[in-house]
Formats: C-alpha cells, structure tokens, sequence
C-alpha cells in the first residue's frame, strides 16, 4: 500500500504554514481582499494537490501565491494611487454626530452594524461621535466630541495644581483677614 500521501499533506500543510507566516502576519479581520484571495487559493491548492498527487508543482503554485502578495505589497508601498485601488480608502460614516448615510450605502452597511462596531467599543451615543470611519480593514476608527473625550494624564494634573493653587490662595487670603494675626506678640 502506497502511504506517501500522509508525508505529501503533512509536508503541504508545513510548507504553507511556512509561506503564510513568510506573507505576513495579520488576523483574517485584518487582511485586505488580496490576502484573503491568496490564503483561499492556498487552501483550495492544497486540497487539490492531495487529491491529485502532484506534491512539488503544487508546492511551486503555492510559491508563486506568495510571492505574488510580497510583490502587490511591495508596489501597494511605493504607489498610493495601486494602495487606494487594491486595499480601499477609509469611508467616513458619523460626521459631527450625525450617520453618513451614503457612506453606508457605499459600504453596503445597516445603520444596526454601525451601532453594534460603536458599542463594541463602548460608545453609547453615536452623538458623542465627531467623526467615525470603517477602515479598508472593517475595522472601526472614531474621534470623540470634545466634551466626551477621557481626561489625559496630563490634564488631569494641570486640573489638581489649579486646585492647589486656588486652595493655597484661600488659605493665604484668610490669614490676612484673621482678626488675631493683627494682635502684635504679648511678652
């Protein structure tokens, strides 16, 4: 009985796992359509490189999808207009609190999707929002207003020395009007 095919799927699978970690690494909500496309063709060739039992021309096939991606990624990097047109633009859906309908559209988006992506990020009010935009990733990117902004480090301290300040100025400002500290020292 012929058991090369167990080392052919078992060298495929280390092989590809070798290619994908040589493409790059990113979550599946992370990779642009050209990655998903190449990870799919990946898995489809492997399964048709078990089934049919051509190990090292699909082992070349596999090569040559990667090296496709390092390539369309190296010109994504040195061309914005190729970046804009493979990878996508971030479309604006929440401006000064308000839903970008037509960004919506464009993106094939319900206004319920929207409020599920600001809840996952804790935002209750989508007029809280200043400005919200769907990344070529999915993901969600968003400025908050500036009255619901979370106080820095940095304001936060400025906020306690005026505090200081003002608590030290009081302090100062009642010694003064202290009726007893204009009693000179009786010996």
């Amino acid at each position: 009985m012929n058991i090369t095919f167990i080392w052919e799927s078992i060298s495929l699978l280390f092989i590809s796992t070798i290619l994908l970690r040589i493409a790059g690494k990113k979550s599946v909500a992370q990779m642009s359509s050209l990655e998903v496309v190449i990870t799919l063709a990946i898995g489809t060739t492997m399964g048709h490189a078990i089934k049919e039992n051509k190990f090292w021309q699909i082992v070349v096939i596999l090569t040559i999808f990667v090296l496709y991606l390092i390539f369309v990624q190296f010109l994504q990097l040195k061309s914005n207009i190729l970046d804009r047109y493979i990878t996508g633009n971030a479309t604006i859906v929440i401006r000064n609190g308000k839903i970008i309908v037509e960004g919506l559209k464009k993106l094939r988006m319900t206004s319920d999707q929207l409020e599920m992506k600001l809840r996952q990020k804790g935002i209750a009010y989508i007029s809280d929002v200043k400005t919200a935009t769907i990344e070529s990733d999915g993901g969600l990117g968003y400025e908050l207003m500036e009255h619901t902004q979370p106080v820095t480090r940095k304001e936060l301290v400025e906020m306690i020395e005026e505090y200081r300040n003002e608590n030290l100025q009081t302090i100062a400002e009642n010694k003064q009007g202290n009726l007893f500290n204009k009693i000179p020292d009786i010996k």
